[in-house]
């Protein structure tokens, strides 16, 4: 598949889109993880409700755009560290700024959009000074994993969550220095437009 992809950053408008993306993301990354029932259950327009409330809270995720379409087929939340890794000192910790979802709709999957996204979003963090970040995955999506791994993140925590009525195990990605993940990518761009 050809796509042509901007990105730029959601605003309260995009409330219904960030839902229809999230809501899609968690049944197809989570389906056979988690209880069916659970996932088949959520509702786009409590998870719409919740973006309305994180988007006035100041997090601005940024959206992939399938241009034939003008259409928000992913997104990519992120900031100052919420969930710092087991055992991190909070007078130097480890990472600062940490990636708290990737969500892309599944038929634009394996077409470079998550690289693109969690590109975007450690070049974005970097230009406001956080070198560091890490992320938590499900430890059995494996798809995940192996894409984490690939762009050179280690594992370095682990934890037990609750996803509905089913307990799962996360683990904890960080990359100490991002340079490596940003490559050749300009950093002089702080709208999040592409």
């Amino acid at each position: 598949m050809s796509v042509s992809i901007t990105t730029r950053l959601a605003d309260i408008n995009d409330c219904a889109a960030l839902a229809h993306i999230h809501v899609a993301g968690w049944r197809a990354a989570y389906g056979g993880m988690v209880d069916d029932e659970y996932l088949a259950g959520l509702r786009e327009d409590e998870f719409a409700t919740k973006w309305q409330s994180w988007l006035n809270e100041g997090t601005a995720p940024l959206l992939a755009i399938d241009e034939a379409t003008k259409t928000p087929v992913g997104f990519v939340s992120y900031g100052k560290v919420r969930t710092a890794p087991p055992g991190s000192s909070p007078i130097r910790p480890p990472y600062t700024a940490e990636i708290y979802a990737i969500y892309i709709l599944p038929d634009f999957w394996r077409i470079g959009i998550g690289t693109r996204l969690l590109k975007k979003s450690v070049a974005n963090l970097y230009e406001n000074k956080h070198k560091s970040v890490c992320l938590w995955v499900v430890d059995k999506n494996k798809r995940a994993v192996s894409f984490y791994k690939k762009y050179g993140g280690q594992k370095c925590g682990k934890q037990q969550i609750e996803i509905g009525p089913s307990s799962v195990q996360e683990i904890c990605f960080g990359w100490r220095n991002t340079d490596q993940m940003i490559g050749d990518m300009p950093l002089k761009n702080n709208s999040g437009k592409s």
